[in-house]
């Protein structure tokens, strides 16, 4: 056999094992939590990008120790306090309402009045989380800030990797705010996913609560928008695969599917679903789902795929028949789900925040009379006080009732929880 054409044969057995390879595999699935719902994709998909907002704003997380944290917030409540922020935002207060938790109030000033803001953080089992907002009214500031202490932080944990919450909530990236999502609220979130299988692939799904009613839908913005300038030359060329309505799991829905002309000769996809959903309801919200394979090559030109028209239809259907509500145990709502409390030796120096509530001594108690006790308790939150040690009386003091006492930084260490609902178990 001539070598050009073993050379030949050599290369179309490449291409058609690469191509074998990558084959839509849809009974090989992952799962991913994405808000309130949850939707299925090939297991080798790899995340691109993601975004949340909830309540009030963005809220981002990063993987970080205890240690790197505090390290964190000091350098951050330093920048501030310098003036290092973006919109004229100055420092106004920082609260400390549990030992891992940093908020820091934000205030600028404006012709028409203060313009109030915060940034919210928050640790627990290595996942740093931030929950960020500006621009808020003076007068509703007050409502905000006690909502984000009193009901978002405490219901916020971190998440592991791959696992899907049974409690009602609300999923993001490491993390997870138990919410029952029967109260109207701002949700929002956003994966894009990449493929191995699939170079020039991008999957995106978007969840996000519907912000205004009468809203137009996807085939009437399509049908009433202008055809941009740059698909002028091609529009002849274009090719709808589908377009219509289509309804998803119990959410109606429409959906267009389209491919275009490449210079290069083949040709690429772009697919959509979506459902609108109802106004300010977490769970119903609005949903998308795109395929696109306009991804560039290393040459800067269209992504030739190793999928047929048939193999990405097929993959774009099997992802939004996945798409559904994340089914949950009612049973575990956002009050019955706590985190894990602090071990028996936990230590608190004084001017922190308790981090549990309970019975703590210090050390100025094993060998001194200290007010309040040996063993007193405190409440989690609560600021860890200094410790009063009780000088010995002379003979006059004891007559007069006089007594001295003498007030030291302690290291507080927690010896029992409060099982007893105030009394000293021992």
């Amino acid at each position: 056999m001539p070598i050009a054409k073993t050379l030949m044969v050599l290369c179309a057995s490449l291409v058609t094992l690469t191509c074998y390879a990558k084959e839509p595999q849809m009974s090989d699935t992952k799962t991913f939590c994405i808000g309130r719902y949850v939707v299925d994709l090939p297991a080798d998909a790899q995340i691109n990008g993601q975004s949340y907002d909830y309540k009030y704003g963005r809220i981002d997380s990063s993987s970080v120790d205890k240690v790197g944290f505090e390290k964190q917030m000091i350098q951050r409540e330093a920048q501030l306090r310098a003036g290092k922020q973006k919109d004229g935002y100055k420092l106004k207060d920082v609260l400390r309402p549990a030992p891992t938790v940093w908020i820091f109030e934000l205030q600028q000033k404006l012709l028409m009045g203060p313009s109030i803001g915060f940034e919210a953080h928050k640790w627990i089992d290595d996942q740093a989380f931030q929950l960020s907002q500006e621009d808020t009214l003076d007068e509703k500031y007050a409502e905000v800030i006690s909502t984000v202490k009193a009901d978002v932080l405490p219901n916020l944990r971190a998440r592991r990797a791959g696992e899907i919450p049974i409690q009602p909530g609300f999923c993001l990236k490491n993390g997870f705010i138990a919410n029952d999502g029967k109260e109207a609220q701002y949700e929002s979130a956003g994966l894009s996913f990449k493929f191995p299988r699939w170079p020039g692939v991008v999957i995106t799904i978007n969840v996000s609560t519907t912000t205004k009613s009468g809203e137009k839908t996807l085939l009437q913005r399509l049908d009433g928008a202008p055809v941009p300038a740059m698909l002028q030359g091609v529009i002849g060329l274009m090719k709808t695969l589908r377009k219509g309505k289509r309804e998803v799991n119990g959410r109606e829905g429409e959906e267009v599917l389209w491919t275009f002309p490449t210079e290069r000769g083949f040709r690429t996809y772009q697919f959509q679903w979506e459902a609108q959903g109802a106004v300010d309801q977490p769970l119903r919200p609005d949903l998308t789902v795109e395929f696109e394979s306009d991804e560039q090559d290393p040459n800067g030109g269209p992504q030739r795929l190793c999928l047929t028209e048939d193999e990405a239809i097929r993959a774009f259907d099997a992802v939004v028949n996945s798409i559904h509500l994340r089914p949950t145990d009612s049973s575990t709502t956002g009050e019955n789900v706590q985190e894990p409390r602090p071990p028996l030796g936990t230590l608190a120096q004084t001017g922190t925040a308790c981090p549990q509530t309970g019975w703590w001594t210090c050390p100025e108690a094993v060998a001194n009379e200290i007010e309040g006790g040996k063993r007193q308790r405190f409440d989690a939150g609560a600021v860890m006080p200094v410790v009063r040690v009780l000088l010995k009386q002379s003979f006059v003091q004891r007559l007069t009732g006089q007594q001295q006492k003498h007030s030291v930084n302690t290291v507080w260490r927690l010896v029992a929880y409060d099982a007893n609902h105030g009394r000293d178990p021992e």
